[in-house]
């Protein structure tokens, strides 16, 4: 019988540049990075062409994909629970029949809970689009107990400012407009035929 003659050996020594100054280093330029993005892309109004214009609105939550997601989850969901449910037919037919269920049940109600929350902001969006930029806050009068405040000069009424962002146009077909309605006539005093 023959030995091997190679021996093999590992040592492990400690590289302080690993352990601690990488991860530092790494932190710095993700900080440094993410700032820059911010400062140089996603602050600025939407003013780029094609896929940057895309890459702003993603950055800005201005287009969701969550929607997409969820419903592509939760399709992979169904088809999980129902393989799943298959598998366990052929042994616990009962406890198959229980996750079959219940296991869509669960999953259809988390799930519409989710894209629930997501319909709730997408129209939220559209109202304040329809609804236009707030008027100018009013300052709140100080309590009639307390020593009032010397009177601010009053300003001239500001102008509201126009949304940042125009709102998307919309599908629907516009609104034709109403004719006014005639108020009712009041009753007549006199003798009637």
């Amino acid at each position: 019988m023959s030995s091997y003659p190679y021996s093999y050996t590992h040592t492990y020594t400690y590289t302080p540049f690993f352990s601690l100054i990488l991860p530092i280093l790494a932190l710095i330029v993700i900080i440094a990075g993410g700032l820059a993005l911010y400062f140089l892309f996603v602050r600025k109004p939407n003013r780029f062409q094609g896929a940057a214009a895309k890459l702003h609105d993603a950055l800005n939550f201005r287009t969701f994909y969550t929607e997409k997601l969820l419903r592509a989850l939760y399709s992979i969901t169904v088809v999980a629970i129902v393989v799943y449910s298959v598998v366990l037919l052929f042994t616990h037919f009962f406890t198959a029949l229980l996750v079959f269920v219940l296991g869509n049940l669960v999953a259809r109600i988390v799930y519409e809970y989710a894209l629930l929350l997501l319909v709730l902001c997408r129209n939220t969006q559209e109202i304040n689009c329809k609804m236009g930029p707030l008027p100018e806050e009013q300052p709140v009068p100080p309590a009639s107990g307390s020593n009032p405040a010397p009177a601010a000069p009053q300003q001239p009424p500001v102008a509201p400012v126009a949304p940042q962002q125009p709102c998307p146009p919309q599908n629907a077909a516009p609104v034709p407009p109403q004719a006014p309605q005639q108020p009712p006539m009041p009753p007549q005093d006199g003798p009637q035929a």
